[in-house]
């Protein structure tokens, strides 16, 4: 059972989160979150030009990072 639950929480650290998904969870645009990547750093993974998406450890890590100010405005 140990081993099931391990493999679940790398499961969920590492889904995928697209950028309409981002958009509902923040209630914000597509500018909004296009703007977060390029001033904030948000870690988007691009596929292709209309195709992109976080996984939800580096979301995490971002909004952490966010909340403590260690992301530095580009």
């Amino acid at each position: 059972i140990q081993r099931i639950i391990q493999k679940r929480r790398r499961e969920i650290m590492e889904e995928r989160i697209t950028k309409q998904q981002l958009m509902k969870m923040y209630n914000v645009n597509r500018t909004t979150i296009e703007e977060w990547r390029r001033r904030f750093g948000l870690p988007m993974i691009q596929i292709s030009s209309h195709k992109k998406y976080i996984r939800r450890e580096d979301l995490m890590k971002w909004e952490n990072e966010m909340k403590d100010g260690v992301c530095e405005v580009n």
